[in-house]
């Protein structure tokens, strides 16, 4: 049985991506209609930690709700995998907390977006012991295409999450400006991205420039997140430039 906290927009498809491989998962949200069948209900974040065979897996977006699951896991031998995206220090504390009553952290933040999620194709980033990650793995062999280590004690993988997003960002103001600037010449995106998918500009965000403007028009979807994790990483200029 694994546990699984947080089942809005990327958790409740990784949720079902678990069941479908097998697994039983026994589930927690604080929208209880989130939780149904074939997802076994709890009704709290301790009662997840019981039922589990020793795996929860949390993801809920921010830094105040990530501290409030984590201080509901009192259970010790439990492996607790945080994919939320929170700041490196605040990772490290808490796991720091968790590990004095007994329970260990896998910091595992990830890259992909809800397509991603519902796909099973994220890109997660792993910070702590071989023996969790190892652990770990099963879970996260389903959730994700690829698993990067890229550190032995929490907090890492959130570092190497906001680097990520900071680059993102960079690539959204400069194709938005970009773009901006070849419309003033009468220019359309039509015109100019198979151009530059060829050249020199190109990136994941030009690559996926018609998801990316619909996320600039929705500043409490992706480009929230974005903002967010701007916050955390302290990129103020990108964030002067992205906030609507």
């Amino acid at each position: 049985m694994v546990g699984f906290v947080g089942l809005g927009a990327m958790g409740g498809p990784m949720a079902a991506n678990l069941v479908r491989a097998g697994f039983e998962v026994a589930a927690y949200d604080v929208d209880p209609g989130r939780v149904t069948p074939p997802l076994q209900r709890c009704a709290s974040v301790a009662e997840v930690c019981e039922r589990t065979s020793g795996l929860v897996v949390s993801i809920v977006r921010t830094l105040d709700q990530t501290a409030a699951v984590l201080s509901e896991v009192q259970r010790a031998g439990l492996l607790l995998v945080v994919m939320s995206t929170i700041n490196p220090q605040s990772m490290a504390d808490l796991a720091a907390e968790l590990e004095e009553r007994g329970v260990e952290v896998l910091d595992a933040p990830v890259s992909g977006g809800v397509a991603g999620a519902e796909a099973g194709s994220l890109a997660i980033m792993a910070a702590g012991s071989e023996a969790a990650l190892a652990r770990a793995r099963p879970v996260l062999d389903v959730l994700g295409r690829t698993v990067f280590h890229v550190g032995a004690r929490p907090g890492a993988a959130q570092a190497v999450k906001l680097a990520n997003q900071v680059m993102l960002a960079a690539n959204i103001v400069g194709a938005r400006d970009g773009l901006r600037l070849a419309q003033s010449h009468g220019l359309t995106p039509d015109q100019v991205l198979p151009v530059i998918a060829e050249s020199t500009g190109a990136s994941w965000v030009s690559e996926h420039w018609e998801a990316v403007a619909g996320w600039l028009d929705d500043p409490s979807g992706a480009l929230g997140i974005i903002l967010k994790d701007l916050r955390s990483a302290g990129a103020e200029r990108l964030l002067q430039e992205l906030e609507p």
